[in-house]
């Protein structure tokens, strides 16, 4: 080889290697979220009206052992949250890891807390209602709690929601009522929205026989169509009477005063008399919507899909370990989702009455890692372990920053449960 070949050959390989380093993201070493409390759960990311990110979670006071909402904004350039703030009328709230309470900001700066609390006096043991309280000024003073809901009954369970902002800058919120008692199987969807200068106004019920214990997707995009992601039961024909839990969604164009009818996302045909406790995740990437969600409809896995005019693709298989997946879109076109890959998978088994809704608790005992992977058209380009399987990690949740990701996940020990969070340099 002369000389000129050998220089050309080094420049390529040179080269190559450049590309791979800038390729490859920087990972911020984890760090556990700074708390008070004796344990914190439900890490749930949104977007403050200013566009900061802020984390939101459920803290167990060591004083009287309940737990209350609280957020906190991110400080992109500390790589680390601000401080906290609690949401009084929240005490008492559940910690269901489906169902985590939630923040959310309006355009004009409100901030909203939703969250669900039990009736404990009740027979029903999942008997529960979602709440919401409103703050004007920054949370220094927040409104007394309100109904989320119409329908005030004590009977029932009621709890599984989401929240997502408008394009008018209101917000609008689904979740899973179990208001009509025996009369059908399951629970039911419902909706409501805010009103300008106003709380939650007038419920709507979108469907009627939904899975009971699955986390709802609500996703508002930038044209302002309303996304809305769900497990349903289903009783195909094929199957002389069994039922199935399978992915369904509907669309509304109109800030929700009308939705289209539900259209199946994947024919999984899971026949399973219970609740799963893993809902769907859904993006807008490129203009066309995404979608990720575990089932055992074939195996147990995690699939995504994207929608075309006819429905929805054939699904791709992303990884045969993972659950309780979420997403969010990059601004190349392509998405970002994380998982946790368990090690070991033992699930709690509760029976339940299905004609009145459900909380049921349900959680990983065992190890598991907490997985980033970038997704180009449902098909895993890049994955990334962000923990090393050696501890309890789950239900990890991811929002985009000015310089990449941001992920928080909680991690079970023998003290309690602990929220860790990274970031994702890209």
């Amino acid at each position: 080889m002369n000389m000129n070949k050998k220089i050309y050959f080094s420049l390529v390989i040179v080269t190559l290697l450049l590309a791979a380093c800038k390729s490859k993201p920087v990972i911020d070493e984890a760090k556990v979220l700074n708390t008070a409390g004796i344990a914190a759960v439900g890490p749930y990311f949104t977007v403050d009206h200013k566009g900061n990110s802020v984390l939101c979670w459920s803290e167990q006071d060591g004083k009287d052992s309940l737990y209350r909402l609280k957020y906190a904004v991110y400080d992109q350039q500390k790589n680390e949250f601000g401080k906290a703030v609690t949401v009084p009328s929240s005490v008492g709230c559940g910690v269901s890891a489906e169902s985590m309470a939630k923040i959310a900001f309006k355009d004009d700066g409100t901030v909203v807390a939703i969250f669900a609390k039990r009736f404990p006096t009740e027979k029903n043991p999942y008997a529960g209602a979602i709440y919401y309280s409103m703050s004007e000024n920054e949370g220094k003073s927040w409104s007394d709690a309100k109904f989320l809901h119409s329908d005030t009954s004590h009977t029932y369970g009621r709890s599984f929601f989401d929240v997502t902002k408008l394009k008018d800058g209101e917000l609008a919120a689904v979740w899973l009522d179990g208001r009509f008692g025996k009369s059908i199987r399951g629970s039911a969807l419902f909706f409501n929205r805010t009103e300008k200068g106003k709380g939650f106004v007038t419920d709507s019920c979108l469907d009627k026989g939904t899975c009971e214990c699955c986390r709802t997707d609500l996703l508002s995009d930038k044209n302002g169509n309303l996304h809305l992601a769900y497990r349903s039961i289903i009783f195909p024909n094929a199957l002389s009477g069994k039922q199935v839990r399978d992915m369904v969604y509907k669309l509304s164009k109109d800030n929700g005063q009308t939705f289209t009818p539900a259209k199946l996302i994947s024919n999984d045909n899971w026949e399973i008399e219970g609740c799963p406790h893993s809902g769907p995740s859904l993006a807008v990437a490129n203009h066309t919507l995404r979608a990720v969600w575990f089932t055992a409809g074939g195996s147990s896995s995690l699939y995504g899909t994207s929608a075309v005019d006819s429905g929805f693709r054939q699904r791709n298989l992303i990884t045969a370990s993972g659950r309780h997946p979420q997403m969010v879109a990059l601004t190349d076109g392509k998405t970002a989702m994380v998982c946790e890959e368990v090690e070991e998978m033992e699930h709690e088994t509760m029976k339940m009455d299905h004609s009145k809704g459900g909380m049921m608790k349900h959680g990983p005992a065992g190890m598991s890692k907490i997985i980033l992977r970038i997704l180009k058209d449902e098909i895993p380009e890049k994955t990334i372990a962000l923990t090393d399987g050696m501890q309890a990690d789950n239900h990890a949740v991811l929002t985009t920053v000015n310089n990449g990701l941001l992920v928080a996940w909680v991690r079970e020990g023998a003290k309690g449960s602990a929220i860790y969070y990274a970031g994702l340099k890209q």
